[in-house]
């Protein structure tokens, strides 16, 4: 219900190492940690600011991060964002884990699940990650595409998050390649009502594309066309081209829409 701004992606995979297992049981519920303690407590994130996580990246090398704040996200007051920091393995100082994003926030939430090295989620409890909120993966949450919570049909919005951090990114063929840029403003809509379109009466607002899980549906015209031209992306992925509107892609299928300047 309202324009978000875009940009690239930030976001980093993190897998519990053994001596967290040890020392209690660290699980992601929701954008939440809970560790429960070996006699019995159950620590959620609120329970556990100040305490540092030691844990690897998606390299598989060590970092260490430590939750500074925990505090209700104002587009969703239900959504935490965790304020975050990793500790400097050169200097041992302390600093932010995000990058700060178009609202002035450096913040992150836990994600249960992982993506591959194609940009693909897939619903895992053996793995989570923390994403920013300057990135895909935490502005298609903060738009309510959760992937662990059913639709207002009892949908599973899994594929509604995947398609997303395509439209987030510009990336129309699915093959991982954003064609935006920071600051980019869009209106953002779907099949099922959890966002609706606000810049229809807005002549500097125009339909671009439709997606789903795999990528664009359809492309009405490219974001940027100096990034991509629109002729270009036809001649590498046809299957784009043709009419393109809210009509037509959603008998193709199309799960959520976007329009941009």
């Amino acid at each position: 219900m309202r324009k978000f701004l875009v940009g690239t992606l930030a976001v980093l995979a993190a897998i519990l190492p053994p001596a967290i297992a040890e020392a209690g049981s660290l699980v992601v519920e929701g954008e939440t940690f809970v560790l429960t303690t070996d006699d019995g407590r159950h620590l959620t994130s609120a329970d556990l600011v100040g305490a540092a996580l030691d844990t690897f990246d998606a390299s598989g090398a060590p970092m260490t991060l430590r939750i500074d704040a925990v505090t209700p996200a104002k587009e969703r007051p239900s959504l935490l964002l965790h304020e975050i920091s990793i500790r400097d393995a050169a200097t041992g100082n302390w600093v932010p884990f995000c990058q700060t994003d178009a609202h002035g926030r450096h913040q992150a939430f836990p994600v249960a699940g992982a993506f591959d090295g194609h940009g693909h989620y897939s619903k895992r409890t053996d793995s989570w990650f923390l994403t920013c909120t300057s990135g895909s993966q935490g502005k298609c949450i903060l738009f309510g595409y959760d992937p662990w919570t059913p639709g207002p049909h009892g949908e599973d919005l899994a594929p509604y998050y995947q398609a997303c951090q395509h439209m987030v990114r510009a990336d129309y063929d699915g093959h991982g390649i954003a064609h935006t840029r920071n600051g980019t403003l869009i209106d953002v809509f779907d099949r099922l009502g959890i966002q609706a379109s606000d810049s229809r009466n807005d002549p500097n607002f125009s339909f671009e594309a439709a997606w789903g899980p795999d990528g664009a549906v359809c492309v009405a015209r490219t974001r940027w066309p100096d990034l991509l031209p629109r002729a270009t992306l036809m001649e590498s992925a046809p299957r784009l081209d043709g009419r393109c509107d809210e009509a037509s892609a959603t008998a193709k299928g199309a799960l959520l829409f976007n329009r941009s300047k």
